[in-house]
């Protein structure tokens, strides 16, 4: 046998435990999509400013309890909300009004997402800790406003499908990002990523086509 051969059988067991890992959680979201379907019609009799503040009181709660709670509150909050969304402990979002999700999107611990000018993130999406998504910008041109007082300019940002953010990145609003890309850890996105790309770096740019 090969040196090598037994780190490749390592690497292939891994990334089949992976595959299992992911699978074990979508095929448990599935078995409990009528129960989560059944709690969501019965929050659509509740208004929206109240399930906002449960939200944030159940920010916090651990394990997949709780990723099923914060679930079934953005299904009810989120302008769409696909199957199997998973919202880690930490995460803040504002302006669920505005945000569009699609289907197996996975937002990790200590996130911060505001929706104000628009937020539309596609399906198979992975969005490690750390990282901030803001949708506004101050208008700092005007020269008689502090520009902590001045008015903010709404400025939406886009997720294609099957993406990978590293860990805290920063998106800043009116950027998109195409499908098949990953965001290496810490980049800061200023402008828009074109499809099948690896982009990193402060600002982030494309480092090669994948």
């Amino acid at each position: 046998m090969c040196h090598t051969e037994p780190i490749a059988i390592c690497i292939r067991i891994q990334n089949t435990m992976t595959v299992t890992n992911r699978r074990r959680g979508r095929h448990i979201f599935y078995l409990l999509k009528p129960l989560m379907e059944a709690v969501h019609q019965i929050l659509r009799l509740f208004p929206a400013r109240l399930l906002e503040l449960c939200a944030t009181l159940f920010r916090y709660v651990p394990t997949k309890i709780g990723i099923g709670m914060r679930y079934v509150l953005a299904r009810r909050l989120a302008k769409r909300c696909g199957d199997n969304i998973a919202l880690f402990e930490g995460t803040h979002v504002l302006h669920w009004e505005n945000i569009e999700l699609g289907d197996h999107v996975s937002i990790h611990p200590m996130c911060y997402i505001d929706g104000a000018g628009g937020l539309r993130i596609g399906s198979n999406v992975s969005i490690a800790h750390g990282t901030s998504i803001i949708t506004f910008d101050h208008d700092y041109e005007n020269p008689k406003l502090f520009i902590r007082d001045a008015p903010s300019k709404l400025l939406p940002v886009t997720i294609g499908d099957d993406v990978w953010i590293g860990a805290g990145v920063r998106i800043l609003g009116g950027c998109s990002i195409g499908n098949h890309v990953v965001v290496g850890a810490g980049a800061v996105i200023t402008k828009d990523i074109p499809s099948n790309s690896l982009a990193a770096g402060v600002p982030a740019r494309i480092v090669r086509s994948i």
